[in-house]
């Protein structure tokens, strides 16, 4: 029996939004592989070929198996993993800089799978979660 699934998401582990990220992805997305892991595609964009190319192979499996077409990447603001990684000046500055790895990841996806499409998702935690593309 073939399973199909068009879409595979990276999100943050951060349990802050898990709940507001499984309705967003369901209401605009339906059926999807995820990947959970901290800072989204974060370790993507990084110089680390292990976690890099593992983090590939999950897609691989995703577009083989279920013949996925499109990677979606959630990031967030106040993210543990970033702020790990990198001394921001403010939110502004942070943000900027997981857009940029988000079109580093684009880029590099594309490259490797050029079938497949790339969205990017900005969500913003405040008094309420919101979920805008980028």
């Amino acid at each position: 029996m073939k399973h199909f699934c068009k879409n595979i998401v990276f999100h943050c582990i951060d349990f802050r939004l898990i709940k507001e990220t499984d309705e967003f992805i369901q209401s605009n997305y339906g059926k999807c592989d995820i990947i959970s892991i901290a800072g989204s595609s974060k370790n993507i964009a990084e110089d680390n070929k292990t976690i890099r190319e593992y983090l590939l192979n999950q897609i691989r499996m995703s577009h083989d198996i279920h013949h996925s077409k499109k990677v979606i990447l959630i990031h967030h603001n106040d993210c543990g993993a970033y702020k790990k990684s990198y001394k921001f000046k403010d939110e502004n500055e942070e943000e900027q800089k997981q857009i940029k790895d988000m079109l580093k990841v684009e880029k590099i996806i594309n490259k490797v799978f050029p079938d497949m499409k790339v969205e990017k998702i900005w969500a913003k935690i405040g008094n309420n979660i919101t979920f805008e593309k980028i």
